[in-house]
């Protein structure tokens, strides 16, 4: 199923600004600087590592395609859809108890899986849904620290109680026609984005000439541009860590915070406790976000640990976090604290719904923020529910932080002012989600979702003669037709009056629909790729995650690495979507940490004597393994 509303174009783009100011940094060199990107590898960006989970698959013993299917999900209430989130096993138990429904308490991966448990849970949980409304379920859950929200579409959206208050749909247009459109997707203090400038007409003529800008010196290296910049990362789970591996993998010095009662909840994501002692280390997910970095542990609940997070921040040039906002606001390291211990340094705060609003201490994760951007509404068949895009959302909010964040390092270069950045990603999602709020204010329609159809084309995903192998085709015009004719063998559909020009197939799409998987179902995929591609038809077999690693374009790129991990051994792991020439030659600079790995190196930095760091493992203020493992 294909992505909604051109999401994938604007996820392009988003890489496109992030690797085009990074080329910034490295500064003139007398020569143009080509930012190269992939939309290929700028989508398997945004995809959470599906090459290393089915590699992790393999090693548990299971199929490296199981497929499992968020719980709940998107499911319908009284007047609409809500998404209900299960990330942890301790939200399912609740869910179940909110429901009535405890005694499903113990089948969370029976129904995950889709197993016969799947069916009975539904619809037994489906009257307790059906006699609330969509802001009582969420408004319930939210109570109950369960990731619930809203589905929203091009209308709903704009009625959505967060944006309202955060004003962050604004006016577009000119002055004889206007619409809404989503607003800056991040808010910088002391520079904050310009207003946009209306789209062009047709015929206008840009102004003349070009604003000089203040040169930067060359950095000492272009394949590190972030050389000597030091971050503090106390981030968890994907969006933030995403952000702060980028940084890593090009310099920066990242320091990495976690603790042994609390560690980064991405390490859990396909992690067992039956693995071993170290089994917090075996997460692929988490391994993959944490590249370039220096691991500490430090107890934040304990005044010591607050203090040593206050040395480090002092030192800091930059501070990502991405907790919910009162998170950091009770360990004093919220921006205000941070700037009195440094003026200069830059925050970079990423919550779920923003810093302030009425949904300001809401819990979520990624699909909160798709089912509330409006993701979720438009991806689907037109006669089938919302679908969770399950990708975009942590990748595409980290990208677009480094986005701000680039430019925040400029004015610091030109003005030596810090500033806080803050990305709530709701606003990120909304606006890589713009279309459909744009076309419901200006025309009063909601578009049905369209499958894997396309404006402009015809085209879908097709059954192949071997089972669960699929490909994906489009006909984009007249000439398309007449050579998929050809390679059908059936020169008689020429004559077919339902299919005879580009809008009669747009029609009658059900038959273009029928024509063409009726032939496919009969070939084996390579067949059918070779014979368009002969033709010049754009086609593709599906890749399951297990074949990921055998594209031979992303090797003729470089698009994976290899590093061992000091527990699970050698893993090839993606890079950027982007090369920069002149720039860095690598993705990456070193494998990922293992927990507290580089406690007494980042510790002894601050002066702290042997004796001191036995004291604050014995009090278990730092530690290298988990409290409970």
């Amino acid at each position: 199923m294909q992505a909604g509303a051109r999401i994938a174009e604007y996820v392009a783009g988003a890489y496109a600004a992030l690797g085009a100011l990074t080329a910034l940094r490295i500064a003139p060199t007398g020569r143009v600087t080509e930012v190269d990107v992939s939309v290929l590898e700028a989508l398997l960006s945004t995809l959470p590592y599906p090459m290393l989970q089915a590699e992790r698959m393999r090693t548990l013993g299971l199929p490296s395609n199981t497929r499992s299917g968020p719980m709940l999900g998107v499911v319908q209430a009284a007047d609409g859809w809500v998404g209900i989130n299960c990330l942890t096993g301790q939200h399912w138990l609740d869910v179940c108890d909110m429901l009535g429904l405890a005694e499903f308490g113990e089948q969370q991966f029976a129904i995950m899986m889709g197993g016969p448990e799947r069916g009975e849970f539904f619809a037994a949980a489906q009257p307790w849904l059906s006699e609330r409304t969509v802001a009582e379920i969420v408004e319930l859950s939210q109570a109950l620290r369960i990731p619930a929200a809203p589905v929203a579409d091009g209308a709903s959206a704009l009625d959505c109680p967060q944006y309202a208050k955060r004003g962050f749909f604004v006016d577009g247009g000119t002055h004889d026609w206007s619409f809404r459109r989503p607003g800056p997707p991040f808010r910088l203090s002391k520079t904050p984005a310009l207003p946009a400038r209306r789209a062009p007409r047709l015929g206008d003529v840009s102004p003349s000439g070009q604003q000089p800008r203040g040169q930067a010196e060359a950095v000492a290296d272009p394949s590190l541009p972030f050389a000597g910049m030091k971050v503090l990362d106390l981030t968890t789970f994907w969006a933030g860590g995403y952000l702060t591996c980028y940084l890593g993998a090009f310099g920066a010095d990242v320091v990495k915070v976690e603790s042994v009662q609390r560690p980064d909840g991405f390490r859990y994501a396909a992690a067992y406790p039956h693995e071993g002692d170290d089994w917090y280390e075996h997460s692929a997910l988490w391994q993959a976000t944490n590249l370039n970095k220096r691991d500490i542990t430090l107890d934040l609940t304990s005044r010591p640990g607050r203090e040593l997070a206050r040395r480090l921040a002092a030192q800091a040039d930059v501070v990502v976090e991405n907790f919910s906002p009162r998170v950091m606001e009770q360990f004093g390291l919220d921006y205000p604290s941070l700037a009195a211990l440094r003026p200069d340094v830059i925050g970079v705060r990423m919550p779920g719904f923003g810093l302030d609003g009425p949904w300001r201490d809401y819990v979520g994760w990624a699909l909160n923020i798709e089912q509330v951007s409006g993701m979720s509404a438009v991806t689907g068949y037109a006669d089938g529910p919302p679908c969770n895009v399950q990708g975009p959302a942590d990748p595409i909010v980290g990208v677009h932080a480094g986005v701000a964040l680039l430019a925040a390092l400029e004015h610091r270069r030109r003005t030596g002012e810090g500033q806080l950045i803050e990305v709530a990603q709701i606003e990120v999602g909304a606006a890589v989600t713009a279309e459909p709020v744009i076309e419901y204010s200006m025309n009063g329609i909601i578009r049905p979702r369209d499958g894997n159809r396309q404006r402009g084309c015809c085209q879908g995903v097709y059954p192949t003669d071997t089972d669960d192998a699929w490909v994906a085709l489009s006909v984009r015009d007249d000439t398309d037709w007449s050579q998929l004719v050809e390679a059908i063998g059936r020169p008689a559909l020429l004559e077919d009056a339902r299919l005879a020009t580009a809008d009669d197939r747009a029609a009658a799409h059900d038959v273009f629909d029928q024509v063409v998987g009726g032939w496919t179902r009969m070939q084996a995929p390579a067949n059918i790729v070779a014979a368009l591609r002969e033709r010049n038809i754009p086609v593709e077999e599906v890749v399951a995650p297990e074949r990921m690693y055998d594209l031979p374009e992303l090797d003729a790129r470089g698009y994976y690495e290899d590093f061992e991990h000091a527990v699970t051994g050698w893993h090839r792991y993606p890079g950027w979507p982007f090369r920069i020439t002149p720039g860095p030659a690598r993705h990456h600079r070193f494998a990922p940490p293992t927990l507290g790995q580089h406690n007494d190196e980042i510790l002894r930095g601050l002066g702290l004597s042997r004796d001191e760091l036995v004291a604050l493992r014995r009090d278990r203020v730092i530690g290298e393994r988990l409290l409970d493992a």
